[in-house]
C-alpha cells in the first residue's frame, strides 16, 4: 500500500470514528477530516453506506448509526455468542463458590446477558456480597461485624469485630485490625457467614500494619525466605498442583534437580508438600522451616 493509500485508509477510519453513533457533522466537516473536496466527502459517504454502514443524513450532517450490519459483524467477532455464554456461565457455576471473584463474573453475566439463578445457585454469590460489603467498609473506613466466622486456628465460629483495612490474595482473604486481641489479623472471606457493616468510624488506624499473601494463599507480616533443591518428582508435583510457582523454579545444572525459591509468611503450606515428598526435596534454607519439620516429625513419631 502506497503513503497516499495508507493516509486515505487513516482519514476513511478518522471519519467513522468522528460521526459513528450520536455524533453528526456536516460534509464540510468531513471534508475537512479527509483533507479533500466536499464533494469527495460525498463519494466517501456513499461509499460508506455501500460497504455495511448506515449513513444517515439529517438537520444538515451526516452520522453512522450504532446499528450497522458493519458494527453488528464486529460485535459478533469479539463478544461472545448465546452458546459461549451459557457454557460459560454453567462452567462458573461449578467452580469453587468461595471463591469471591466467580461470583463477581457471575454477577456481570446476569447483569449484561439477563441470565438468572436457580435457587440452589445463589450460594455462589455469598463470598462475593461479602466482598462488596467489606470493600465499601474499606472505602467509608467503617468496622464491621464478621458473623459466624469460622477459625481453624482457635477450632471456634464466632462473631468477629474488626476494622478491615486491605484485601489479600486476589480478595479472597481480608485484612483487619481486631480490638479485642489487640492483633492484626486474615480472615477467609469464604468462611464468613456474613457481613456487617457498622456506623463506626475506624479508632485504630495507626495499628493497621500490612501483610503479604505466599503463593500456598498464607498471609502474614514476616516474610521467611526458603530455599529448596527437587529431584524430577517434586519439580512435577509442584507444578501440577501450584502452576503459578514455576517463577520460583530455577533449573541446577544437572538437568535432572531444581531450585525452589521464594519467600513464604507461613511454614505450613511448603510443610503439607514437603513431607508427602519428603524423600524427593532438600531443605536448604531456612532455619525457621528446618526446625518447624523437624517439630512436626517429633509430634508424628509419638503417634
Amino acid at each position: 500500500m502506497s503513503n497516499d493509500s495508507t493516509k486515505s485508509f487513516f482519514h476513511w477510519l478518522d471519519v467513522i470514528k468522528a460521526i459513528a453513533g450520536d455524533e453528526s457533522l456536516p460534509a464540510t466537516a468531513v471534508a475537512e477530516i479527509l483533507g479533500t473536496s466536499t464533494r469527495n466527502a460525498y463519494y466517501v459517504l456513499k461509499a460508506l453506506g455501500e460497504y455495511g454502514f448506515i449513513v444517515n443524513h439529517q438537520y444538515g450532517g451526516y452520522n453512522i448509526d450504532a446499528d450497522s450490519p458493519f458494527f453488528q459483524n464486529i460485535r459478533e467477532a469479539v463478544n461472545f455468542n448465546a452458546d459461549q455464554v451459557n457454557y460459560l456461565y454453567r462452567l462458573l457455576l461449578r467452580q469453587n463458590t468461595e471463591d469471591p471473584m466467580v461470583g463477581g463474573i457471575l454477577a456481570k453475566f446476569q447483569r449484561y446477558y439477563h441470565l438468572y439463578l436457580r435457587p440452589k445457585d445463589k450460594k455462589s454469590f455469598e463470598p462475593y456480597k461479602n466482598f462488596q460489603l467489606l470493600k465499601r467498609a474499606i472505602e467509608q473506613h467503617k468496622s464491621v461485624i464478621l458473623h459466624d466466622y469460622a477459625s481453624s486456628n482457635s477450632l471456634s465460629v464466632k462473631d468477629r469485630y474488626v476494622e478491615p483495612f486491605m484485601f489479600l490474595g486476589d480478595g479472597a482473604d481480608i485484612r483487619a485490625y481486631e480490638p479485642s486481641s489487640e492483633k492484626n489479623k486474615t480472615y477467609k472471606l469464604s468462611r464468613i457467614k456474613t457481613v456487617e457493616v457498622l456506623n463506626k468510624p475506624w479508632i485504630y488506624a495507626d495499628k493497621h500494619k500490612d501483610a503479604f499473601t505466599d503463593m500456598f494463599l498464607y498471609s502474614g507480616e514476616v516474610r521467611h525466605h526458603i530455599r529448596l533443591l527437587f529431584d524430577v518428582s517434586a519439580y512435577n508435583f509442584m507444578k501440577e498442583e501450584y502452576p503459578h510457582a514455576e517463577k520460583y523454579l530455577y533449573q541446577y545444572d544437572d538437568q535432572i534437580h531444581w531450585f525452589f525459591d521464594t519467600d513464604i509468611a507461613n511454614y505450613e503450606g511448603i510443610g503439607r508438600f514437603i513431607l508427602g515428598l519428603y524423600d524427593h526435596i532438600e531443605v536448604l534454607e531456612d532455619a525457621g522451616l528446618k526446625a518447624y519439620l523437624k517439630e512436626k516429625i517429633r509430634r508424628m513419631r509419638t503417634y
